[in-house]
């Protein structure tokens, strides 16, 4: 058996050498010692390619297929609402153009009538932002047709954030206001009286 074989046999089977054959052989012999450092890097780079490459976990994965998804269907569909949004007021300027210009030339200038005005209904739901009590209850009389009444001019200067859904009843409305501290609304008839 030469060294080479001797040295990987102890490698193997350091069991079957004693103390004094192991340090000859590997210590005090610089041959000896050069050839274990070789096979010992050899073998920690076969063990190095034999382990398997590392992968991102498949859940990881799925969450980063999930969140590109998302993203996409958003940027999808906000391209969408702006391309409607834009399109659609241009035809309807086109068909108003073209409706006025149909119409002038069908009857004379003395038969024609003012427009008529349309006046949208205000949002069912505002939001307001550090809005004075003031214009909040003075829109709220606006929606149910009551007039207000403050009873301090205190009252008038308080700023809060509320939401009005003038969807629900007055009442309810009034009981969500009466929870702000320092605010008091009473329904006296047909007006709001506001301590």
């Amino acid at each position: 058996m030469d060294k080479t074989e001797k040295i990987i046999d102890m490698i193997e089977h350091p069991e079957r050498y004693s103390e004094d054959e192991l340090r000859s052989l590997l210590i005090d012999d610089a041959e000896g010692r050069d050839t274990y450092k070789t096979i010992c890097y050899l073998n920690a780079a076969m063990q190095a390619e034999a382990k398997p490459r590392r992968h991102k976990p498949l859940l990881s994965l799925i969450q980063n297929k999930a969140a590109a998804i998302a993203i996409a269907v958003c940027l999808i569909s906000g391209l969408a609402y702006a391309t409607v949004r834009i399109v659609r007021p241009a035809e309807q300027s086109q068909q108003q153009t073209e409706t006025t210009s149909a119409a002038d030339t069908q009857r004379p200038a003395r038969d024609m009538q003012p427009a008529i005005r349309v006046i949208e209904p205000a949002p069912a739901v505002r939001t307001y932002e550090n809005a004075s009590l003031f214009q909040i209850v003075n829109d709220l009389a606006n929606a149910y047709d009551v007039k207000v009444t403050y009873l301090s001019d205190k009252a008038k200067e308080l700023r809060l954030y509320y939401k009005l859904d003038t969807n629900k009843p007055m009442e309810k409305i009034i009981e969500e206001l009466n929870s702000f501290e320092k605010i008091n609304i009473k329904i006296n008839g047909d007006t709001l009286e506001v301590e």
